[in-house]
C-alpha cells in the first residue's frame, strides 16, 4: 500500500529475548508494521540515521532509571535523526531535522509535549544530518561538557583520554585543542587505532593498551603526572591513572566500557582511590541529559569548530536498518572507530 507517495508500512526491530550476558543478534527480531499517522500534538519523522551506544545492553535488561522499561516485543530504544514528514504540533514543520528518541524503526512518532522523547531541532541545516548522531549530538555534547564544564580544561593541562578512538574520544583531542590545550595523549587498542589517533584525530601521542607496557608509557609521556583524565574505560586503567595524577587533577568519568560485560563481583577494586584526597583532586561523573538547557549553545559552539576546520568528525556509518544489531554488537568488540551509526534512509545526506 502507498500513502502520500510513501509506503504505508515500515520495518522496525523489536526485542525478541533478554540478552544472556552479552548482546546477540538473536536478541532482536525485524518486523514489518503499519506506518503510524500523527494525532493531535504528534509529529511523524522519517528516520535518517540511528545511533548505537554501549548503554543499550542495559536498556535490554531494564537496568536504567532514565529509559522506559522494554517488554519482549517492544520496539528497541534508540536515538536518531529524523525529517518531519507530517506534523500536528505547532513547533515542528514539515522538513525540519530533529534528533530525538525515535526507536529502531524507519518512521518514528513522537509526542511534541512529552519530554520523554527529548526532541532537539537541529539548528545548522548546512551541515550533515549525520552530525545529529555524532558531533552535533550527544557524543559531541558529552565530549565538550566533560572537558570544559567537568574538567575545566586549561591551556597548560596535560590531558589523557581513554577510549580515544571511540565515539566520544574521537572528538576530545580536537575540542581540547580548540580550548587551547597543548598536550593531548590518547589510549586505544591496536596499531591501526593508535595510528588513527595521531594521524587523523589530533592526538600528540598514542598508547596501545593491548601491546604497550601501559605503566611505562604513562610514566614516559607524563613524567610530571597527569592534570586531566577523560575516562571512557574505567576499571584497572582508571586505577593506573589515579596513581599518576598531579595536584588538583580533574578526572571526568564518561564511561567504563571495560566493565559493561562484567558482573559487579568482577569489577576492579581500586587501589589508588586514596590519591584523590591526597592530591586535592576531583573525580566526577556526569549525565549528558542534565545539560539539556545548554544543548543549543553546545551545538552552536561545535558547529563553529566544524566550519572552521578545528573539528573533523570521524563517523563509522553502516547502511540499512537490517544492520542495527550488528552495529551495536561491534561496540562491545571494540571494532569501531569514531561514532558508530546506521543510515536508515538511503538518500540521507545525498547517500554519501
Amino acid at each position: 500500500a502507498r500513502h502520500g507517495g510513501v509506503s504505508a508500512t515500515m520495518r522496525q526491530w523489536v526485542v525478541a529475548r533478554r540478552p544472556a550476558g552479552r548482546v546477540s543478534e538473536a536478541d532482536f527480531r525485524l518486523e514489518e508494521a503499519p506506518r503510524p499517522e500523527p494525532g493531535p500534538g504528534e509529529v511523524l519523522l522519517r528516520t535518517q540515521y540511528l545511533g548505537v551506544a554501549p548503554v543499550m545492553l542495559r536498556y535490554l535488561s531494564n537496568e536504567t532509571s532514565f529509559e522506559r522499561p522494554l517488554a519482549i516485543g517492544d520496539v528497541m530504544h534508540g536515538r536518531g535523526v529524523g525529517i518531519v514528514v507530517a506534523s500536528r504540533h505547532p513547533d515542528y514543520a514539515e522538513g525540519d531535522a530533529v534528533q530525538c528518541k525515535l526507536g529502531w524503526r524507519e518512521y518514528g512518532l513522537i509526542d511534541g509535549a512529552d519530554p520523554y522523547f527529548m526532541p532537539f531541532r537541529m539548528g545548522h541545516p548546512d551541515l550533515r544530518l549525520s552530525y545529529g548522531i555524532s558531533s552535533l549530538a550527544l557524543s559531541g555534547f558529552t565530549a565538550l561538557i566533560g572537558l570544559r564544564d567537568i574538567a575545566r580544561l586549561g591551556a597548560a593541562d596535560r590531558l589523557l583520554v581513554s577510549g580515544a578512538a571511540g565515539g566520544v574520544g574521537s572528538q576530545v583531542a580536537f575540542m581540547a585543542r580548540a580550548l587551547g590545550c597543548e598536550t593531548v595523549v590518547g589510549i586505544a587498542g591496536g596499531p591501526a587505532k593508535c595510528a588513527l589517533l595521531t594521524d587523523r584525530l589530533g592526538y600528540d601521542a598514542a598508547i596501545d593498551y593491548k601491546q604497550d607496557d601501559l605503566p611505562a608509557r604513562l610514566d614516559a609521556l607524563f613524567p610530571e603526572g597527569i592534570d586531566v583524565f577523560f575516562d571512557n574505560v574505567g576499571g584497572e586503567l582508571l586505577d593506573e591513572v589515579l596513581g599518576r595524577i598531579r595536584r588538583r587533577a580533574r578526572v571526568a568519568i564518561c564511561g567504563r566500557i571495560s566493565e559493561y560485560l562484567k558482573t559487579p563481583e568482577e569489577y576492579h577494586r581500586p587501589r589508588n582511590l586514596y590519591r584523590i584526597g591526597l592530591m586535592d583532586a576531583k573525580l566526577e561523573g556526569f549525565f549528558v541529559y542534565d545539560w539539556e538547557p545548554q544543548f543549543r549553545e553546545l551545538e552552536d559552539t561545535i558547529a563553529g569548530w566544524i566550519r572552521n576546520g578545528a573539528l573533523k568528525p570521524l563517523e563509522d556509518i553502516d547502511e540499512g536498518i537490517e544492520r542495527m544489531p550488528a552495529a551495536l554488537i561491534s561496540l562491545y568488540e571494540g571494532s569501531n572507530a569514531g561514532v558508530r551509526m546506521v543510515r536508515i534512509d538511503p538518500a540521507a545526506d545525498g547517500g554519501t
